[in-house]
């Protein structure tokens, strides 16, 4: 054994490592150890959460090594000690901003108020999103300009807590704090903030699923629901891996002993859209549909937010009707929908949205049947103030850019895709649809006069 800044080096480190590790080149040192453990550029970003390319630039000094929460990350996944990178057990980062200062001085407040009891404080710790530290941070990340892959980090987060590979020693917690937290995590998937909401869902769900098993309260029941309803919904952004299978499972589970018929709903549409992913395009279709029975939408004055619900199940059954190449059904479906929409006009701002979701729906169902230019046209009815939030928007952008890719319009495609990106940068840096679409656009014979598009190629990890 050896001695690096005090601390004891095992004896498989190569002497060249060992070497760096004492001169302070952490650039080296991180080379050296990714090599040591046989692994590549790539397959080092996949658990770090990057590209190889941010890896390479990081072990060539042309991205310096200076964030404390990012070495301490790469110390941990290369089972090196923090001393390797010039570290030591009392290193915590950078200052805090004043905002979070003042933050931190809240919640110490509070908890003194509150007293010492560990439940409370880590509830407050949880609305906070002061809890769960397994990851580096990603405002650390994003401080020191590193491109994180927002894909790779939702995959590696939401693995961790559905496959069991993300330690956790949560404590219940009151419903009102976690209703505070999934609140939150629901402002960062509608402002895709994607990095965000995958630090944020571990400790929310482990926080959740230990409150329902120690109280066998159905608010927690619903709450668990919904939080896994959210997983869903990011992983199906992903390419497919069969973890939304996983999480939309729990979902369903976990909503059955709740007495909230509307997350049932929703974790049977989103169970739904998994069947779809997989080409189960009838399995998809009678799922949905059963949702919509379920709710109360009869009546002349039904609950806004059953009726609202009924129209997005008939969305989505469109939609896998679609995918089935049935064009006759998802027509009467999205009909069906709009109807649902034209129901809401005591509730503007629902009906508002709901229409909006109609015509995405449409424009989407038009692509995969191969009619973009019925796609588009649908598409000129639909103005993104219609939207209820960034994600519908982004959402609905990258389907009209898929029309004109298929219209064979690559520079109002790519037009599109900026205009997206500039509207929801992490949507178009996190959907695989988006990926392909680049990397169909990086081929096309016209990419020539599309000007930046490696560079947007590489701000979505499209390049290989």
């Amino acid at each position: 054994m050896r001695e690096v800044r005090g601390c004891a080096v095992p004896d498989w480190w190569p002497p060249a490592l060992w070497d760096a590790a004492r001169r302070g080149e952490h650039a080296t040192v991180l080379r050296l150890a990714r090599e040591e453990r046989g692994w590549s550029q790539g397959q080092l970003g996949e658990r770090f959460g990057c590209s190889a390319s941010t890896v390479s630039r990081f072990e060539n000094s042309r991205r310096g090594l200076r964030d404390v929460a990012v070495l301490r990350r790469f110390a941990s996944i290369l089972d090196l000690p923090a001393e390797a990178f010039g570290l030591t057990g009392a290193d915590r980062g950078r200052p805090a901003s004043p905002a979070s200062t003042a933050l931190a001085s809240k919640v110490s407040i509070d908890l003194s108020q509150e007293g010492d009891d560990p439940v409370r404080r880590r509830a407050f710790l949880l609305a906070a999103g002061l809890a769960g530290t397994a990851v580096a941070s990603p405002n650390a990340l994003a401080a020191d300009g590193m491109e994180v892959d927002p894909a790779a980090f939702l995959a590696q987060r939401l693995d961790g807590i559905l496959l069991g590979t993300t330690a956790g020693s949560a404590r219940p917690a009151p419903i009102s704090t976690l209703q505070t937290v999934l609140t939150t995590a629901r402002t960062d998937f509608r402002a895709c903030r994607y990095v965000d909401l995958a630090a944020r869902l571990p400790e929310l769900i482990t926080t959740a699923e230990t409150t329902h098993q120690q109280t066998g309260d159905p608010a927690a029941a619903g709450l668990v629901a919904q939080a896994y309803n959210l997983v869903t919904r990011a992983l199906i952004k992903l390419e497919a891996s069969g973890l939304e299978w996983v999480s939309a499972d729990r979902a369903l589970r976990a909503a059955a002993g709740a007495d909230d018929p509307l997350a049932l709903a929703e974790a049977q549409r989103l169970l739904g859209s998994a069947c779809r992913r997989a080409g189960h395009h009838d399995r998809a279709q009678t799922l949905t549909m059963t949702a919509a029975d379920q709710l109360d939408v009869g009546g002349k004055a039904p609950d806004p937010r059953h009726l609202a619900l009924h129209g997005v199940l008939m969305c989505s059954a469109g939609y896998a009707a679609a995918r089935a190449g049935d064009h006759d059904r998802a027509t009467d479906l999205l009909a069906d929908a709009d109807a649902t929409a034209g129901r809401l006009g005591d509730h503007p701002a629902q009906q508002q949205a709901l229409t909006a979701n109609v015509v995405s729906h449409q424009v989407s169902a038009d692509y995969v049947l191969g009619n973009a230019g019925a796609g588009l046209y649908h598409a000129q009815a639909a103005q993104l103030g219609q939207f209820p939030d960034t994600e519908r928007r982004a959402r609905f952008l990258v389907d009209v850019a898929l029309c004109f890719a298929q219209w064979n319009k690559p520079g109002r495609a790519y037009q599109t895709l900026l205009t997206a990106e500039r509207t929801a940068p992490g949507e178009v840096r996190t959907r695989a649809t988006v990926r392909r679409l680049v990397s169909d656009l990086l081929h096309h014979p016209q990419q020539a006069s599309l000007p930046g598009l490696r560079q947007l190629a590489s701000r979505t990890h499209a390049l290989v």
